[in-house]
């Protein structure tokens, strides 16, 4: 997989992202990025490359050094070093801060909303840049998105076959946060909150039945060596972590030709982003398949599937209306469903 990511970061590099430093006046800048993941985690050499960039086009001016596997930081605790100035920019989901980021946080908590892993970032960062709500939130919370990784299609691979809707009534799958449980529970199945370097483990000692990640993720945490059956049935992909700046940094104290080169790179990066989790993802459950024994195994019911599993997008507008945030969430609910309906 890391020779995958190589190959094509390296031919993204040599046909369009990118561009040779310009002329332009910029400032001498040192910035320190903090990373919740290793380098090696997928989306992570996009972010790489985004650093690297931005020092190539500032032509050296403006340097990024990235700290990997939350070497500065632990991941819920970047986000408020980010806002104070302790440090420059980093990267964590913004789902960590369901107290923080109710709104902004929705589309990287609540599953089974976008088809696929663009769909998931365009929506995500539209509504970082043109609804009201959102940008005040972001604003109030002194941070702001130069743009936003996303992830495949969440699955599960299970130590048994799910053939069925059925199938999942019993089982122990991994879950987290507010919504996933809700999911598990609509089909039968029990939610058990397992860390993610945890979840090897708990698969080989019983503990859960499933994990609950895209085929790219459980390939580079070599998950398939303890759960062998992967569903063809996906439940949404999401965006992950924004490379996250202070508000008030990136509007006020930045010039305006930094600001849109952050901007600029962020959007080949995203860009690149997609590409690449789109062709790892495949990749990976071929791998998979035809060299570590990985079964696919196919639902039955697909149809009956989907109608069990509740609305998710309205639950969360509910539990927005008990926060006294119902206006902005159905705003943002209808944003959503007009943005994919569009898209179709």
């Amino acid at each position: 997989m890391r020779r995958l990511v190589k190959a094509i970061l390296s031919a993204a590099l040599l046909t369009g992202f990118g561009g040779g430093a310009g002329a332009q006046d910029y400032p001498s800048m040192s910035l320190k990025f903090a990373h919740l993941t290793p380098a090696t985690f997928p989306g992570a050499p996009v972010d790489k490359w985004f650093a690297e960039e931005i020092t190539k086009r500032s032509g050296g001016k403006i340097k990024v050094q990235v700290f990997w596997a939350e070497s500065l930081g632990k991941a819920r605790e970047l986000l408020d070093l980010v806002r104070t100035g302790a440090i420059d920019m980093a990267a964590t989901p913004a789902g960590y801060f369901p107290n923080e980021l109710p709104l902004v946080g929705m589309t990287n908590s609540v599953m089974a909303i976008f088809d696929d892993v663009e769909q998931a970032v365009r929506v995500t960062s539209e509504l970082a840049t043109t609804n009201k709500a959102v940008a005040a939130e972001l604003k109030k919370n002194n941070i702001f998105p130069v743009f936003f990784h996303g992830v495949n299609g969440y699955r599960t691979f299970c130590t048994k076959r799910i053939q069925s809707s059925d199938s999942f009534k019993g089982l122990k799958i991994r879950s987290w946060g507010e919504y996933v449980p809700i999911l598990w529970q609509s089909l039968g199945a029990t939610s058990v909150n397992v860390l993610a370097p945890e979840i090897y483990e708990s698969l080989q000692r019983g503990t859960i039945d499933c994990a609950f990640w895209p085929n790219d993720v459980v390939y580079s945490n070599k998950l398939f060596e303890v759960a062998k059956f992967a569903s063809d049935y996906h439940f949404g992909a999401i965006p992950t972590w924004p490379v996250w700046v202070n508000w008030k940094t990136f509007h006020e104290v930045w010039p305006e030709n930094v600001r849109k080169l952050f901007l600029d790179v962020g959007k080949d990066a995203a860009a690149m982003d997609i590409r690449l989790m789109r062709e790892a993802d495949d990749v990976a459950l071929k791998t998979m398949t035809d060299k570590h024994g990985v079964e696919v195994v196919k639902v039955s019911d697909r149809e009956k599937l989907r109608k069990a599993v509740p609305d998710l997008l309205n639950v969360w507008v509910s539990k927005m209306e008990a926060k006294g945030l119902g206006k902005e969430a159905q705003e943002i609910a209808q944003y959503v469903n007009q943005s994919i309906s569009k898209a179709k």
